[in-house]
């Protein structure tokens, strides 16, 4: 499949916004990232290493080639370094090995955001899963699953490893390190992110009141299917609340 340069220019546009709008939900600030696929590719577009969310454009974002990308996993992760001056190298994130082994591993998959959004990361400090609790939780469903470790993730035998906690699921918890949500695009996966956050929440108080309860599993199909479809709008909602110089 071949793609015009405009195309091109679309994706990377909503990379950006994708960023933008985790920085302005208080989920992410200069670490995290969204990534997106190039359709029917094994290249995607992500954000360079340490850029503040807030402040991404389509400008900015750059194109990794998985394959090319698993040859020098390392040495990428080594030239970000620990630096202490701002880091202005136009390198992919010191954890796109979490893109590019969910892309690897699942085809189906057109986007990956990774964040360390507070509430669902101490719910994997807890060790306790976050469950399809309510409507937009559906695509948790049966629960996230948990990485047992807070390890940066950069090598191969990180990203194989990522990849069997994940499975088939659409997002799981990283323990003591943050999040990973998936989706069929890139509006599924930044709106999936928030509502990630919103269930950590409602599980948390209903806990303190009662025993949180899992939506039936008639419901839970259905919830999953129409958010397939309500992710865009949804998307365009939470986009239409960054600030105006900000929505691109």
């Amino acid at each position: 499949m071949k793609f015009s340069k405009k195309d091109l220019e679309e994706i990377k546009k909503k990379v950006a916004l994708g960023n933008r709008i985790m920085f302005h939900q208080g989920l992410a600030d200069y670490h995290g990232h969204v990534s997106a696929r190039i359709p029917g590719t094994r290249r995607f577009f992500i954000k360079p290493v340490l850029a503040p969310l807030g402040e991404v454009a389509p400008k900015h974002i750059i194109e990794v080639d998985i394959d090319q990308y698993f040859e020098v996993c390392e040495q990428n992760y080594a030239k970000a370094g620990s630096q202490r001056a701002v880091t202005k190298i136009k390198n992919p994130p010191r954890e796109t090995m979490i893109h590019a082994a969910i892309y690897n591993a699942r085809p189906e998959v057109n986007s990956v955001v990774h964040t360390h959004q507070t509430l669902a990361t101490a719910f994997s400090v807890a060790g306790t899963p976050i469950l399809p609790i309510y409507n937009q939780a559906a695509v948790f469903a049966p629960e996230t699953p948990i990485f047992p470790s807070p390890r940066l993730i950069y090598t191969m035998q990180d990203g194989k490893e990522i990849c069997a906690t994940l499975q088939d699921r659409m997002a799981m918890l990283l323990k003591g390190h943050g999040i990973v949500v998936v989706g069929d695009s890139l509006e599924y996966a930044t709106v999936h992110a928030i509502y990630l956050e919103r269930t950590a929440y409602m599980q948390f108080v209903a806990s303190c009141v009662g025993k949180p309860t899992v939506m039936p599993q008639k419901e839970i199909d259905y919830m999953k299917e129409n958010m397939m479809f309500r992710s865009y709008d949804a998307f365009a909602y939470f986009r239409s609340l960054l600030p105006k110089g900000g929505r691109l």
